[in-house]
Formats: structure tokens, C-alpha cells, sequence
């Protein structure tokens, strides 16, 4: 899993490859909501594994926030990121508890013609329900 500065690095490249070449990329954003105080890490940690289980190789993955993880997905148009989103959510729902205060958002996004991923992924974390 990246650091904050690796994740920095990566998208600040990735972004310059798609103004370059004009090649699809696109993020997601993996919010896990935790009612219990304390076990924030543990079921972080599941949906960690999840996503490096998940993603490709050439896909970076970095725990955002406490609560939030990015991920960049280099040569991926939107629809394939939706795709991957689904199994995402699907498998991160398996291992977290169905009680209340437990909420899990998966949003991909990518980036419209002139915008860069840091915009596109502003624009997601915008959308998470506070």
C-alpha cells in the first residue's frame, strides 16, 4: 500500500501520461464507516487486503483517511472502473458486520476532457455521504 506522498507522486504522473497521450485513467474512493471506537484498523485493514487483492499490479492503492482508501487505476476507462467498484463493494460487504452505523461507499470516477484526477477525485469525495 502507498504512502500519502507515493499516492501524491503517482497521481501527479498518471496525470501528466493522460495529458500526453490522451489514455484513460481513472480513481476510486472506498469509504468504510465504523460505529465502534477502536476498531477502525481492523476493519480497515480488511478492506485493505480486499483492494490489494483486487487491484492490478500496475494499480495504486493508499489508505487516504481513517476511514477512506484511494485508489488509481492507470488504463482504465470508467466502465471498467464501475466494474471493479462492484467487486469491490460486493467483497467488502462479505467480511463487514450488517448492523447499523456499519456503511460502506465505493464511488470510481474519472476524469472529463480538460480535468485532471486530482479534480476527478475531488469531485468523488465530494459526493460521499457525510
Amino acid at each position: 500500500m502507498d504512502t500519502r506522498a507515493d499516492w501524491d507522486q503517482a497521481l501527479r504522473h498518471e496525470d501528466a501520461r493522460i495529458a500526453r497521450y490522451d489514455r484513460p485513467a481513472a480513481v476510486m474512493v472506498v469509504r468504510v464507516r465504523v460505529p465502534l471506537n477502536g476498531t477502525e484498523d481492523r476493519y480497515a485493514g480488511r478492506v485493505g487486503a480486499i483492494l490489494r487483492e483486487l487491484a492490478r499490479e500496475s494499480d495504486r492503492v493508499t489508505r487516504a483517511s481513517t476511514d477512506r482508501f484511494h485508489v488509481l487505476l492507470p488504463e482504465t476507462a470508467y466502465g471498467d472502473a464501475e466494474v471493479l467498484a462492484e467487486r469491490v463493494r460486493a467483497a467488502c460487504t462479505a467480511v463487514l458486520p450488517d448492523q447499523p452505523g456499519f456503511a460502506l461507499e465505493v464511488l470510481a470516477v474519472s476524469p472529463t476532457r480538460g480535468k485532471s484526477l486530482q479534480e476527478a477525485l475531488c469531485e468523488a469525495t465530494t459526493r460521499l455521504v457525510d
